[in-house]
This record gives C-alpha cells, sequence and structure tokens, in this order.
C-alpha cells in the first residue's frame, strides 16, 4: 500500500465508492432476506430520520474544515481538528436530545402517523455517528491518503457483515439496529485514536470563533441545497406508506458513482483554490472533470436501459418500481459535473452559495408538492432533478460575475452538452416509450 501513489482526490473518491456499495449491497442483502418490506421501510426511516437532524451542520463545518486549516501553522493545525471534534460533539449532543424529545412531534407532521423507530437508539446513533464522520477528513488535510483507504476498507466491511448479514440468518429489525450501532461504536473509537495522533487538547475559544463564522453559512448552505434527500423523503412518509418510503429510497440513489466521486474531487481540490494563482488548479480541475465525464454518462446511459430489467433481479419483484425513480435520478449526473460551488466556497463567497440554495429548496419543495399529484412518488424525483439544474445554473452565472471565470475554465463544455442530451434522449426513450 506504502508503494502505491495515491492521491487525497483518488482516496477520498475511493472511500466514498465504499461507502456507497457497502449501503447498496446492505440494501440487496435486506432485500433478500426474511426481512418485510415494511421492516426494511423502518431501517430507511431510522436512517432518514438521523440525517435529517445532522447532515447540514456536519457537511457545512467538515468542507469548513479543508480551506481553513490549509491557512494555519502546524500547531494551529492540531489545535483546529481538536476544537472542531469539541463543536461536532456539542453539536451531535443537541441533535441526538432533540430527535429523542421529538419524535412525537415527528411521527404526526412527518411519518403519517407512523412510530419513530426506536427514538432512544436513534438519539445514541446520533450521538456518537456525528462526530466519527470527522476521521476521513484528518486523515484527508493529513495528507494520509493511504490511511483513508485502509480505514474505509475496515470500517465498511464490517459494517455490511453486522448490519446486512443478521436478516440472513433469520434474525429481525432489532439485530439490524444492533449491528448499526456496533459499527459506529467502532468508527467512533477509531476517531478518538485519531485524533490522539493529530490533534491538541487546548480549547480555543478564538479558533471555535473564526470556525463557526466561516463554517456557518456553509452550515446554512448545506441545510437549503442538501436537504432534498430528506424533503423527499418525509414528502413521501407524508403522503405515502412506509413501503411506498422503501421503494422511493431503493430507487432515489443516484448514479452510485456520481455524487461520491463529484463530491470528493470537489472536497479535494477546496484546498487548492484557496491559492491566489488558479491557472494550474483549474486546469487539474478542468482534466479531473472531463475524466469524470467518460465514466459517468456512459455508465448512467447503460445503467437506464437496464434498470427495469435488473431491480427485481437485485433487489426483489416488491422493488420494480424503483427503477423507475433511480432513472430520474440517474439524470442528476448532469448538474453533478458543474463545479461553480467549489470555486465559490474556496473563495469564501458563501453568502452565494446560500442565495443558490435558498431558491433550490423552494423550487424543490414547491414542484415535489406540485408533481406528486400527478406523478406520484415519481413527481417528487423530478421535482428534484429541475430544483439542482436551476441551483448550478444560478452558481455558474455568479461564478461568472463575481471571480470572472467562465465555465470553460472547469468543464469541457462541447462533449458535455452532446452527452446530456444524449443522457436525457435515452431516458425519454425508455420511460416514455418502452416502459
Amino acid at each position: 500500500m506504502k508503494r502505491l501513489n495515491i492521491s487525497n482526490v483518488n482516496a477520498l473518491q475511493f472511500f466514498q465508492l465504499l461507502r456507497y456499495g457497502s449501503l447498496m449491497l446492505i440494501g440487496i442483502l435486506l432485500s433478500k432476506s426474511g426481512l418485510s418490506t415494511s421492516n426494511i421501510g423502518q431501517y430507511e426511516t431510522f436512517l432518514l430520520i438521523a440525517g435529517a437532524f445532522t447532515f447540514f451542520w456536519v457537511n457545512g463545518f467538515l468542507k469548513a474544515m479543508m480551506p481553513m486549516h490549509a491557512e494555519k501553522t502546524e500547531n494551529e493545525k492540531r489545535v483546529l481538528i481538536f476544537n472542531i471534534f469539541i463543536l461536532l460533539s456539542a453539536f451531535a449532543l443537541i441533535a441526538a436530545l432533540l430527535s429523542v424529545s421529538l419524535n412525537a412531534q415527528v411521527s404526526s407532521l412527518l411519518l403519517n402517523g407512523n412510530k419513530v423507530p426506536m427514538p432512544l437508539l436513534l438519539g445514541i446513533y446520533i450521538l456518537f455517528n456525528s462526530p466519527a464522520l470527522m476521521t476521513e477528513y484528518i486523515y484527508m488535510v493529513n495528507k494520509q491518503s493511504q490511511k483513508i483507504i485502509t480505514y474505509a476498507s475496515i470500517i465498511f466491511a464490517l459494517q455490511v457483515a453486522a448490519v446486512g448479514l443478521p436478516p440472513l440468518f433469520g434474525m429481525g429489525l432489532n439485530w439490524v439496529i444492533g449491528g448499526l450501532m456496533f459499527s459506529t461504536f467502532v468508527k467512533y473509537v477509531w476517531l478518538i485514536t485519531v485524533l490522539r495522533k493529530n490533534a491538541k487538547a487546548v480549547f480555543s475559544k478564538v479558533l471555535i470563533n473564526e470556525f463557526l463564522k466561516y463554517g456557518s453559512p456553509l452550515v446554512v448552505s448545506f441545510l437549503l441545497s442538501s436537504s432534498a434527500r430528506y424533503i423527499d423523503g418525509f414528502i413521501v412518509t407524508a403522503k405515502f406508506t412506509p413501503n411506498d418510503l422503501a421503494i422511493f429510497q431503493y430507487g432515489a440513489r443516484e448514479l452510485p458513482l456520481s455524487l461520491l466521486l463529484c463530491n470528493s474531487l470537489s472536497m479535494a481540490m477546496l484546498p487548492n483554490f484557496s491559492k491566489k494563482d488558479l491557472a494550474s488548479p483549474l486546469a487539474e480541475f478542468r482534466s479531473e472533470v472531463y475524466r469524470l465525464h467518460w465514466l459517468l454518462f456512459p455508465v448512467s446511459i447503460v445503467l437506464i436501459l437496464f434498470s427495469h430489467m435488473l431491480f427485481p433481479i437485485v433487489f426483489n419483484p416488491d422493488f420494480a418500481e424503483s427503477a423507475g425513480i433511480f432513472n430520474i435520478y440517474l439524470l442528476l449526473v448532469i448538474t453533478r459535473l458543474l463545479f461553480p460551488q467549489t470555486l465559490l466556497i474556496a473563495k469564501k463567497l458563501n453568502k452565494t452559495i446560500v442565495k443558490a440554495s435558498f431558491i433550490e429548496i423552494i423550487v424543490n419543495v414547491t414542484l415535489s408538492i406540485i408533481l406528486v399529484n400527478y406523478f406520484g412518488i415519481k413527481g417528487v424525483a423530478y421535482a428534484t432533478v429541475i430544483a439542482y439544474t436551476v441551483e448550478k445554473v444560478y452558481l455558474a452565472i455568479a461564478c461568472k460575475r463575481k471571480l470572472n471565470i467562465g465555465i470553460n475554465s472547469y468543464l469541457p463544455v462541447k462533449t458535455f452538452a452532446i452527452s446530456s442530451s444524449l443522457l436525457v434522449a435515452v431516458f425519454i426513450l425508455v420511460e416514455f416509450i418502452i416502459y
């Protein structure tokens, strides 16, 4: 492993691929086991609620960590990591307490009267899982790419074994959630070990205030822009049954590669764009985007063509309807390969990100409520694709106006336009003509 020349970009992309692959494999194992669709829906509800209480501040603060860490001295970097851990732990405690105390309200308002699965365990999961998500980013800011790969390989293999295998031996939902809790505790212990080597236990009110000032707009941005998954899920739970949620969640996964690889590339490039001279980072960025383009578009087209045949086989016939939802989410690869937000975040133009996110969430919620009446649960997916497209167009325009960086600087426009048109044409053929 040490002899391999692995960059931070490749390591984080590998991490995200394993993460998604483990989630997909767990889903397959659960669908092939004796676990009912209703129980699978409860498991998905457990994860949905946990994510809804944490995704925005965890992702916002971790994204803020990257450029801020790059600007500090070696001693300040170690102190900063410790204080970010303290901050994440404090937010995790608040989120855990809220999830437990508000479970009745969540049930009545968002779950159509269905109970929140295991609310106490849900709170404990939030408390330990949220800070544990720091680990791979600590490795990345310290340029320990091999350790990212080792960590991902062990943790996700453990998660698949602990969560996905028990139902195959006749064990029920309690064992599934128990396995999830066990793997979470292991991740947390691993984090503590990493902190002992890479952090300095000095509380700094100045650093925390600086970090909050820089990270808060990103938290708001994630609350608005990345809430689509949770908004979609709760619209489904409010109007349909847990079975429908399971069907929707199994389909609403995007291309297994696009979100993960694109987000990893964006995160890994942030420190490079904090420099004054952008010529070299932009050239590298465009090259990485071009490389991703030739991977993501062909795979998306092939999956659209065969998803209706594959879903009943890979999962089971109860999830056949998920294929249509999956195909709609595959269209998001078009927006994922647009990266104006990376440049804006690196240059600390976070207010622009927040404005775009606000526009996206308004479009998403409004269209979801409207389109669900015409297309059922597929209407929620269509609304998400439209909303993300509107957001990225706004950000690209803002990037040109504020930074004078046109879309040609970070995107092979001609190739992108042809591929996007072909993807949409194949989607229309499959969804509106063949099926």
